[in-house]
């Protein structure tokens, strides 16, 4: 019987989870066992998941988990043990030389475990199985645009915090607009994240610039500049692109006063805007950039809004987890794993 096991988010921010209680309940009747640990962060209550038929243990305590369980979350793990048997499947962040890499794969070669990072579950078309990407995108402009009217005000950015609905973000920007209206891009428009940016300037009835890679190919950076606000979801897996520079921001012709970083990837070499070396926070979303550019980068965006991109990813997720361990998905995961682990023997 394969059993998945549900953890407890590490981050006091992270109320998301990638398994909501209807899909545990699917899976159930699937014969599969499904374990969850108490959370009193997740969005979806403790109870919800014992009515589905899941056995709940205390939080962290995945430690403990049997070896033969997937054990399921997010994001990242805390910092201990510093040996991981056993399977595990979430965001990683690991391979592409993000800082800490070594340190965090090797966890797992000492312990013999198995990581199955979400963003490489692909299918035989090389496509992501399940992503976060359309809420990311959404709430990464949404999050441009308050910064944009709240500077429009002379106002200082302000914290962040979660809301229930896509309805009540709207309506705490419609509380915020007034000034001018921006000129608007955003770059990797096509794609998941792209999407969820473009609807969100389109609800709010925002002119927006669209590129994808065709732009990019050929990239002209004068007219990227000649916007108000840039919303990057460009997400790469290798160097090449660069989208602007400090020294392309300070430029004194430059109207960019405003960059929403929604593919977040400071910490490697591949970041298309190296101009910042941290990512932003609920606390504080925005840091200022090469003189007067505001720009916001959190990433983990999605649970700001984590119902609904909770729901809409675990839909995305099930039927992968249903051909858990030796479908496709599965096993690309795992190659791009002993990939990474080569390379940690050979650096």
């Amino acid at each position: 019987m394969t059993h998945l096991w549900l953890r407890e988010e590490a981050r006091e921010t992270e109320r998301r989870t990638p398994l909501v209680p209807q899909d545990a309940a699917r899976l159930i009747a699937d014969g599969m066992a499904v374990t969850v640990e108490r959370s009193a962060r997740r969005i979806f209550p403790d109870a919800e998941y014992e009515r589905a038929g899941c056995r709940l243990v205390p939080g962290g305590t995945w430690t403990d988990a049997p070896r033969d369980a997937l054990i399921l979350g997010v994001k990242e793990l805390p910092a201990e043990p510093d040996t991981l048997p056993g399977a595990y499947a979430h965001f990683a962040h690991l391979y592409k030389d993000q800082r800490g890499w070594k340190r965090d794969l090797a966890r797992f070669v000492r312990g013999g475990g198995e990581l199955y990072d979400l963003e490489y579950l692909a299918g035989e078309d090389g496509a992501r199985v399940a992503a976060f990407g359309y809420w990311a995108g959404w709430l990464g402009a949404a999050l441009a645009m308050r910064g944009w009217w709240q500077r429009e005000r002379d106002a200082a950015p302000e914290p962040v915090s979660p809301r229930d609905s896509r309805a009540a973000f709207l309506d705490d920007l419609a509380a915020l607009r007034g000034g001018r209206t921006p000129r608007a891009i955003v770059v990797g428009a096509q794609g998941r994240s792209g999407r969820g940016a473009v609807d969100l300037f389109d609800a709010l009835d925002i002119p927006v610039t669209r590129w994808d890679k065709a732009e990019t190919a050929r990239l002209d950076r004068a007219a990227l500049l000649d916007h108000d606000i840039l919303v990057n979801c460009v997400l790469l897996r290798g160097p090449g692109l660069v989208l602007a520079t400090a020294d392309d921001l300070a430029a004194p012709d430059t109207r960019l006063s405003l960059i929403s970083d929604v593919a977040c990837d400071p910490l490697s070499s591949f970041n298309p805007l190296p101009v910042y070396d941290a990512p932003t926070g609920w606390d504080a979303p925005f840091m200022t950039v090469a003189g007067d550019v505001r720009l916001t980068a959190i990433d983990n965006l999605p649970s700001l809004l984590p119902r609904e991109a909770s729901e809409d990813f675990s839909a995305q997720l099930l039927p992968t987890l249903r051909a858990y361990p030796d479908g496709i998905a599965w096993r690309t995961a795992r190659a791009a794993f002993d990939v990474a682990v080569e390379r940690l023997d050979e650096k």
